[in-house]
């Protein structure tokens, strides 16, 4: 794993942030996961204006998000992130920081993956902009991996399912392809909008205890692209595996 910080207008190679950085003491950051596949940053500029979005919405500052300099022939997971800096949590932002971070992959994603409805209901925060306050997503995900599933799918104190602890959700119901309604502050990842390019989609409020309704299922994020998975005695579908051999054979996943 590599890391830089930009400073006066340039990257330079950094181990760790400022103790004093807002980020680091309350987790005041927003970021975005970008694919990197033989030294390029895949979909950069969906997921640069999603940064410049959050960053105005929640830190309350203008950006313009940079590249760090990946060699040629790279693959692996890029992370950009924007942090309040220093000061006290309720100061304005005025000095914020950038930084990368940079983590090789090793080997291919497999065909499908086995998810499981997280047991316990979650309150989405800052209608769903990836922040530093992402524990309770990694809570989730840890849970499911201890139970021997790969992910965890949340939902809502109502009961709607809202996407995976690392990722957005499709499911087809009654012939339709549908997704969690962004009314409901799902992230809006940017593999969510490549799959809504491809086929229709309806953003729909579906219960999650209605899962054992619908046909097939699917998760999709800037690691794995789109990845069928088994749930219950729900296997993976057709349309998720036909999206998911359409994004490796476009190289949109690293």
């Amino acid at each position: 794993m590599r890391g830089w910080l930009h400073r006066d207008g340039a990257w330079i190679v950094a181990e760790a942030l400022p103790f004093t950085d807002r980020g680091v003491r309350y987790g005041m950051s927003v970021f975005e996961t970008i694919g990197v596949r033989e030294g390029r940053a895949l979909l950069f500029d969906a997921h640069a204006a999603r940064l410049g979005i959050a960053a105005k919405a929640l830190l309350g500052i203008d950006i313009e998000p940079a590249l760090p300099p990946l060699e040629t022939g790279e693959r692996g997971m890029l992370r950009l992130y924007v942090t309040a800096g220093d000061g006290s949590p309720s100061e304005p932002v005025s000095a914020p920081r950038l930084f990368a971070l940079f983590e090789a992959l090793q080997g291919d994603a497999p065909d499908f993956q086995t998810a499981r409805l997280h047991p316990e209901p979650v309150t989405p925060f800052a209608h769903g902009a990836k922040t530093g306050n992402y524990w309770m997503h990694c809570d989730a995900q840890s849970a499911a991996r201890a139970a021997r599933f790969d992910h965890a799918l949340l939902s809502d104190r109502d009961g709607y399912l809202l996407s995976g602890a690392m990722g957005n959700v499709f499911f087809v119901y009654e012939g339709q392809l549908c997704t969690p309604s962004s009314g409901l502050s799902v992230h809006p990842g940017v593999m969510r909008e490549w799959v809504m390019t491809q086929e229709k989609v309806q953003e729909v409020r579906f219960k999650a205890l209605d899962l054992g309704k619908v046909g097939e299922i699917f998760l999709t994020n800037s690691r794995l692209g789109v990845m069928p998975l088994t749930l219950g005695n729900l296997s993976p579908g057709p349309l998720g595996c036909a999206l998911r051999d359409r994004c490796r054979s476009e190289k949109i996943i690293p």
